[in-house]
């Protein structure tokens, strides 16, 4: 199984240097200036990649457990909704702010995962539900505006000499080293695996199935929040409607990257690497002209195409 997913996220690094030598060769400029590689552009592909990145690993978490989550893109707008009322309209240090932004996700991980473990929802009509009391709270608390981090925020930040912009990049593979040590290296990690993979057979082998789906839930909850936390800075703002639509890229992120959506396999690094591939979509697919349009149908038949190699794939080393 190690080997097999060494080589499925070698196959996904392929795809994404391939992705980068095609928008290379297709946007190369006859003289002048590239508008694609060149190092501003690299780095505002990795800063906004990382907003799904960031998430995209507790949604392969969820995933490998063996459910689903649709909450991420409102917990994120609501994180940023936190922060800018605390930072804008209450005075709070931006440290406390937040601190208590990601509470949000906390909650809304316990939320979740309370209604799916005790209740007995299934993952997706639980996350769906906590999706719009999350994103309607947002809403509620802004009452259609807008918190203005920006103007509270320095000029031209630098933190240890390096541009604020590379705040999420930092995190996002932080963290991703982080919790592919502990998904491959730790019983808990081994743990998410076998309940996503048979989740009778985790309880008879005396895994606390309900505490593993309630970290993972939890988990996937505080990593929205810190992607809440991330475009909340580096953007400047908090807002009701930002995010929107992000719970599918992230799920898609993931899926990319290798989580299988039956449970019981995927890759942490996987999913990072899929948001890293759909951010140099979008980011090279605007460098051409009328190929935005494009964008999500594109996107979509990217996540058929893949999900469907993997799948033959699959059945073959079986």
């Amino acid at each position: 199984m190690t080997s097999a997913w060494r080589s499925r996220e070698a196959s996904t690094v392929a795809i994404l240097a391939a992705e980068l030598l095609f928008f290379v060769w297709y946007l190369w400029p006859e003289s002048g200036h590239h508008t694609f590689w060149n190092q501003d552009n690299l780095l505002l592909i990795l800063k906004y990649s990382s907003i799904y990145g960031i998430a995209a690993i507790g949604a392969a978490i969820v995933i490998i457990s063996g459910g689903i989550d649709l909450a991420p893109g409102a917990i994120i707008a609501l994180t940023t909704v936190v922060i800018g009322y605390l930072f804008v309209n209450a005075g709070w240090p931006l440290a406390a702010s937040a601190a208590v932004g990601l509470l949000v996700g906390v909650g809304a991980g316990l939320i979740s995962s309370w209604l799916i473990v005790r209740v007995g929802l299934p993952p997706f009509i639980a996350t769906l539900g906590v999706m719009g009391i999350w994103r309607g709270t947002a809403f509620i608390v802004t009452e259609a505006r807008f918190f203005d981090l920006s103007a509270k925020l320095p000029r031209n930040w630098h933190v240890g000499g390096l541009s604020i912009d590379w705040l999420g990049p930092i995190v996002m593979i932080g963290l991703a080293v982080v919790f592919q040590i502990l998904m491959t290296r730790y019983q808990w990690g081994r743990s998410v695996f076998a309940v996503g993979g048979n989740e009778t057979a985790a309880l008879f082998s005396g895994i606390p199935v309900s505490r593993i789906k309630t970290s993972a839930y939890v988990l996937a909850g505080l990593l929205a929040s810190v992607s809440g936390v991330v475009l909340a800075v580096v953007q400047g703002q908090g807002k009701a409607d930002l995010a929107g639509g992000y719970e599918l890229d992230i799920i898609a992120s993931a899926v990319v990257g290798g989580a299988a959506l039956a449970g019981g396999r995927g890759s942490v690094a996987g999913a990072v690497l899929g948001a890293l591939i759909f951010g140099v979509l979008r980011n090279g697919l605007t460098q051409i002209p009328g190929a935005t349009f494009y964008d999500r149908l594109i996107v979509g038949v990217a996540v058929i195409v893949i999900v469907v190699m993997d799948q033959v794939l699959t059945k073959k080393s079986t």
